[in-house]
């Protein structure tokens, strides 16, 4: 049987032993990664090694550490008095995580009381987070339209649009063109400063386009709520190769794919630093993300070589970020060899702290097994094949041969990364084009790319399993997945179309909000349309996208549109950049029967919360934004979906006229209003316990009110209480 009082605390008292009969205190702590203030025990994990301290009445402390479940567990103890115990979580110093949100009914708050008198067991969840993770509800998401060089310049490049977007673009208007192909050129990653509000691109080397004014090297800046597009860094030597589109439709430059100019763009998660993969010199930049433009990188460190066949053979692309980590992909193309089995994905990871990799990848996978056919039209278009050297090697077929590159990293609530493959063979093609090898005029030839997004799952030694290894699965018996050979493992098996002409249609960038129940990627023909691009969005769990997948797709690139950037079924669109605010703040907690009228919440009386009071947010001058009640437990907050902002004075205004006195005395509960407020900031509570609000009036005014003012981005202040009590005549 578990006991739990919510958020209590008290003035000190003269302590008694402990009744040997006391029950267990059990403290879960878990990372609420989707900061809605509840465990979801499918996707957010236990967090070990946080400290939780329980203090008794007369002060005395005792700690516990939370083991690999995330669990501390205080067996009863002579050393703690009364069985009633106010609960705290001690965090460290310096580490990103942070108290998260609570709720009534979820996530208990600091200084949660629990109660195991008399053998009762008492068990709580707690949580952390880390501010960085937060998105708010629907966020936009933003995309590079690639644009062939022979459209006009006006077409648009850099868009926004909404992630719970689907369907037809074309009949909703719901994308917004923020830069143009002058304005950019060619871009392929995104970044988002989310404090400035502004969209970083940086150049990308593919065949049959333009680069932007800056060349090869290129990083831009665009406002998210529009404006001028302007140069913010030139990358230096990120190669020279120059388009030459009435050759060949620029048939030479396919050399130069996946090994000139830059690949992935990630920001820290301070918005302080922003990291870019140089794919000439292999090299990861760091630059200052917070100035108008940067005219040199912070550092310049080269990204190691797992030890390819050959030294050139290694092709470093994507990156991620999460918990102060850069996470750094690559390939080791087989190019030197032509040897499917020297194909392999590996990432690494950095600490911008120490400008260091670590000793060794945290991944490795040989790409040499079985996938879906990427065009039914294309036997063996269901393998990685190795990198192509020039024009003159291709192959006279080249409807579909798949090349890899990683070229985006997403880090799951549990861990686990989310890997973006793109095809560099649709990046040297396009939608009727002429052959790239001379050897090879006469016709023009229509690509269908063949990406990727699969699976690795964390293990506890920071190592990963690759979907369908150890415990990482395979989704693909369980859920539609186009048809394909049982051989063929997929975590994420919705990655096809319903003709069942494509069975891997990602386009390899990817987009994770935790708030959000699916993850989206860009895919060819991701609503049924032929000839567009777009986002598939895939169940984070299962994979899938259901049993008509045409129904968690968007479309934003329309063959023969004039905004559509002309490359059909290749790759049409760049990376995928979530649009998040900055992290959110939260305030609350508690509104209880001060039964000793000491105006702390004490453990050495019952004093329950009050149920039913009414608690408004309002301006600092007076406007009413939010009104709520006090639940069961008496417990109140307020946070974004309220309006609450960081760095902003409020006021709380506390009604106790709806009060539920029953709490008091069940049998003849009395009236709302003879009830008092407690002192406010009474000498002797602790400050995150003690009663705030001032009484309107007399001290049984019906209402009471405190000022206040939010924390910085992330933080949460749960120590706004009120007391009531009963005036005995």
């Amino acid at each position: 049987m578990t006991a739990v009082v919510a958020l209590s605390g008290g003035l000190l008292q003269q302590a008694v032993a402990a009744d040997v009969d006391d029950g267990t205190v059990r403290v879960r702590v878990i990372r609420d990664s989707d900061s809605n203030g509840f465990w979801d025990r499918l996707k957010e994990i236990g967090v070990s090694s946080i400290t939780v301290e329980l203090t008794d009445v007369d002060g005395n402390v005792r700690t516990a550490r939370t083991g690999p479940d995330g669990v501390a567990v205080f067996p009863p103890s002579a050393n703690l008095f009364e069985g009633k115990y106010y609960v705290r979580l001690r965090l460290p110093n310096g580490t990103f995580l942070h108290d998260s949100f609570a709720a009534t009914g979820g996530l208990a708050a600091q200084g949660t009381i629990v109660d195991v008198r008399d053998g009762e067991d008492a068990e709580i969840t707690m949580g952390v987070w880390n501010p960085a993770d937060y998105c708010q509800d629907n966020p936009e998401l933003s995309t590079p339209c690639q644009v062939a060089a022979n459209k006009d310049g006006d077409v648009r490049t850099t868009v926004r649009f909404p992630f719970s977007a689907r369907g037809d673009s074309t009949s909703q208007n719901n994308v917004t063109t923020l830069a143009t192909r002058d304005d950019t050129g060619n871009t392929y990653g995104l970044a988002y400063h989310r404090e400035q509000r502004r969209i970083f691109a940086g150049a990308y080397a593919k065949r049959h386009t333009v680069y932007g004014p800056a060349g090869t090297g290129g990083i831009y800046v665009t406002p998210r709520a529009g404006g001028a597009t302007t140069l913010f860094a030139t990358v230096p030597n990120a190669g020279n190769t120059a388009h030459n589109d009435p050759v060949r439709f620029d048939g030479e430059f396919v050399a130069a794919v996946g090994k000139e100019s830059l690949g992935d763009i990630e920001i820290s998660e301070d918005n302080k630093e922003l990291y870019v993969v140089n794919l000439n010199d292999r090299q990861l930049y760091t630059y200052d993300a917070d100035q108008p433009t940067a005219t040199a990188p912070i550092d310049v460190v080269p990204i190691p070589n797992p030890g390819c066949r050959a030294a050139g053979d290694w092709r470093p692309f994507g990156l991620g970020v999460r918990d102060g980590v850069v996470y750094v992909g690559g390939v080791c193309s087989g190019e030197s060899t032509q040897n499917r089995a020297d194909m392999e994905a590996v990432v690494w990871t950095y600490s911008p702290q120490t400008n260091t990799f670590g000793a060794s990848p945290v991944l490795r996978k040989i790409l040499n097994f079985p996938r879906g056919q990427a065009s039914s039209a294309v036997p063996g278009s269901n393998v990685w094949n190795p990198w192509l050297p020039n024009a003159s090697a291709f192959p006279q077929q080249i409807v579909s041969r798949p090349e890899p590159m990683l070229s985006d990293i997403e880090v799951e609530s549990n861990g686990d990364l989310i890997l973006g493959f793109r095809d560099r063979f649709a990046d040297m093609t396009g939608y009727e084009m002429p052959h790239p090898n001379p050897a090879f005029q006469g016709r023009l030839w229509t690509t269908h790319s063949g990406g990727d997004l699969n699976r690795a799952c964390r293990k506890a030694n920071g190592t990963f399993d690759w979907e369908g290894t150890g415990n990482c699965p395979n989704n693909a018996p369980t859920q539609p997945n186009g048809g394909q050979p049982a051989n063929v493992v997929e975590f994420y098996p919705g990655d096809f179309i319903t003709t069942l002409e494509h069975l891997e249609t990602a386009q390899g960038a990817i987009a994770l909000s935790l708030r959000e129940q699916r993850v989206a990627s860009t895919m060819l023909d991701p609503g049924g349309q032929y000839f567009t691009g777009g986002t598939g969005y895939f169940d984070r769990l299962t994979g899938s996208r259901g049993s008509d997948p045409n129904q968690q797709g968007f479309t934003i690139q329309y063959l023969n549109a004039h905004q559509d950037g002309g490359f059909g079924k290749a790759n049409g669109l760049g990376d995928l950049e979530l649009l998040c605010d900055e992290p959110a703040v939260q305030i609350g907690n508690r509104v209880w029967w001060d039964r000793n009228q000491g105006g702390g919440q004490s453990v050495e009386v019952d004093e329950p919360g009050i149920p039913g009071v009414t608690v408004q947010l309002l301006t600092a001058d007076g406007t009413l934004l939010a009104t709520t009640t006090t639940g069961a437990d008496g417990t109140y907050y307020f946070g974004p979906q309220h309006g609450l902002r960081p760095n902003t004075s409020y006021k709380i205004r506390f009604d106790k006229s709806t009060a539920d006195t029953g709490v008091i005395n069940p049998r003849r509960p009395p009236a709302a209003s003879s009830l008092v407020w407690s002192p406010q900031n009474a000498a002797g509570a602790a400050g995150d316990l003690d009663s705030d609000p001032s009484p309107d009036g007399p001290a049984n005014a019906r209402t009471a009110t405190v000022d206040i003012t939010t924390g910085p981005p992330g933080t949460v202040d749960h120590t706004i209480d009120a007391g009531l009590f009963v005036q005995r005549l």
